[in-house]
């Protein structure tokens, strides 16, 4: 995760991930008018760094209420359905 950190955030696979489940703003129920963070960040539980989760932050346009959405059920499962080559 730290590497993903450093390049970024995978914005289309995050705008993906938001039109699949149709995720609206909870405050207004507005659906598509949702900006997403270019750089993920980590919620820190107490006082230990280590126990942090990392979090994409989504923003919605129409109200401005921020939502995070764990960075690993997004991110990682975009990355991990790489095509496999096949045998020749």
């Amino acid at each position: 995760m730290a590497k993903a950190a450093v390049v970024g955030v995978d914005v289309a696979a995050v705008e993906e991930h938001l039109a699949r489940y149709v995720v609206s703003c909870p405050l207004c129920k507005g659906v598509g008018r949702l900006g997403v963070a270019h750089e993920e960040c980590k919620i820190i539980s107490g006082a230990d760094a280590k126990d942090g989760i990392s979090v994409v932050v989504v923003l919605c346009k129409r109200c401005g209420y921020l939502m995070t959405l764990a960075a690993d059920q997004i991110l990682l499962k975009k990355s991990s359905a790489k095509p496999r080559a096949k045998a020749a």
